[in-house]
């Protein structure tokens, strides 16, 4: 019998059997969910069988052609085994294989012609650990495939995998541009840093301790700064002062945020890099450039106060020519409010009920273009009272702050104009977007590690994963005489 006929004779064999366990099972009546997977395991048997009958029905027809021709330039080397992890399980097959001369290149003919990867594990399976260690770490994103379908995979392979289909994201999103048809009329771009934990010789320094208790002031491990660009459109959404401030303080007391970037924000997109400030920035103001094609909108830029990012940004917007469409430099005003807050507790004390008032003023005062006169409220603080060293050095600090910021401070223009003046959304990137995954307990990464899932966790986030998936398939597959070998089917 040709091993065509056994398989599907296996085939015919593993289907009776589960009917046989379905309708003529003796044994007492069993619970539904056993019943469940024992369905799947049999189901998984037949699916392997039938796979592997469609990949020797492609091989063997393959293998008709190159075994009675062999195309110019290549000698036939005769048939090797290969070992393919599917979603049912391992497969293993021979086909034939091509030595070219001239390139000194192996080629398998039928596996150009299935598609195979160059590694044993199915783009099926590579898509689902992948997907899952942006969210997971390593170990837990195998875990759930393991127990769902038998397998032994281990962490270290997922990690492998993971850096592996990082590999095109750069040229996914320079070529790969998602158009969507409704953007707001101008883009907002922020952008923020963040730190990452990263493998000390990775770095060429060394850990202070190695010990499971840590000596004053000694650390683990080193950080390196990751810097995360967000983009998004929106339209104007007028405010007054006054609806700010009530709307802050009453989110202030549920200790959340305001809700400005949740509703204005639209088709948000974000990329992080790793120690490197100006690329982030560049691809920014690219990714916007890109989605309005012959659309020059406006650009609202939020930052923290960061002066080299403010500086950064110039720079890299003269240079790609997008600086006459930066209408705005918005200073994040929760970073205002927060400096406010440190001088009312020194002035009043942390505990006094009158803070919150004095606060309120403040920034109402501020919101409404009058930050000269919350600057001189903080002096006279100063000369009414008499500090310490340490407390006087804070509404110092904060009179500093509010004094080196005041160009990025025109809030009255910007509620006026409908403009966001709030991070949130950066804010909300960094802590979601970089911390949730790369600043777990223990966790150290390499640079290239960490960089790989910067990238491949924002191809998740920016709901471009199933895209992503056909884009880098088609990059990894053998292109040369494809053509070819595809007259064999």
């Amino acid at each position: 019998m040709k091993d065509k006929d056994i398989e599907i004779e296996k085939v015919k064999q593993e289907f009776e059997t589960l009917l046989t366990m379905i309708f003529q099972n003796k044994q007492p009546v069993q619970m539904v969910h056993e019943v469940e997977k024992e369905i799947l395991k049999a189901l998984f048997r037949i699916g392997r069988h039938l796979l592997l009958l469609y990949i020797n029905h492609i091989v063997n027809r393959t293998d008709d052609l190159t075994g009675k021709k062999v195309k110019k330039g290549f000698q036939n080397k005769g048939l090797f085994s290969r070992t393919y992890f599917s979603i049912f399980g391992k497969i293993s097959f021979y086909r034939r294989k091509l030595y070219g001369r001239e390139e000194r290149s192996t080629v398998y003919p039928s596996d150009i012609v299935l598609g195979l990867p160059k590694g044993e594990y199915s783009y099926n399976i590579q898509d689902w650990i992948g997907f899952n260690t942006t969210d997971m770490d390593f170990r837990s994103s195998v875990e759930i495939i393991n127990r769902i379908f038998g397998y032994d995979l281990k962490e270290m392979q997922a990690e492998r995998i993971s850096n592996k289909l990082s590999e095109e994201v750069d040229d996914f999103y320079e070529e790969e541009v998602s158009l969507v048809e409704e953007e707001g009329c101008y883009y907002a771009a922020g952008f923020d840093d963040k730190g990452v934990p990263i493998l000390p010789a990775d770095v060429n320094r060394e850990a202070d301790s190695s010990g499971v208790r840590l000596g004053k002031g000694e650390k683990r491990g080193v950080k390196k700064s990751s810097t995360v660009s967000v983009t998004y459109s929106f339209n104007p959404n007028v405010r007054t002062a006054k609806e700010v401030i009530e709307s802050l303080f009453k989110e202030k007391k549920d200790n959340d945020k305001p809700l400005e970037h949740k509703k204005q924000a639209q088709n948000k997109h974000i990329r992080a890099f790793l120690s490197d400030k100006e690329k982030a920035i560049e691809y920014g103001l690219e990714n916007i450039k890109e989605r309005s094609p012959g659309k020059k909108k406006n650009i609202v830029i939020l930052i923290d106060g960061d002066r080299g990012l403010e500086g950064a940004v110039k720079r890299v917007s003269e240079d790609n020519g997008m600086k006459e469409r930066i209408v705005f430099f918005a200073l994040d005003f929760i970073h205002v409010v927060e400096y406010i807050w440190k001088a009312a507790n020194i002035y009043f004390g942390e505990r006094s009920s009158l803070r919150e008032g004095w606060v309120k003023k403040q920034c109402l005062l501020i919101l409404q273009g009058k930050s000269k006169s919350v600057i001189r409220n903080l002096q006279n603080l100063i000369r009414d009272r008499k500090y310490q060293t340490s407390t006087f050095k804070i509404i110092t600090s904060v009179i500093k702050y509010l004094k080196n910021h005041q160009h990025m401070m025109n809030y009255k223009e910007c509620l006026e104009r409908g403009f966001p003046i709030s991070t949130g959304a950066i804010e909300s990137a960094c802590g979601h977007f970089v911390q949730s995954r790369m600043e777990r307990n223990g966790m150290r990464w390499s640079m290239r590690g960490a960089q790989n899932m910067l990238n491949l966790r924002a191809v998740n986030k920016n709901k471009d994963w199933d895209g992503y998936m056909k884009y880098y398939i088609e990059k990894k597959q053998e292109k040369r005489d494809i053509e070819y070998f595809k007259k064999a089917v």
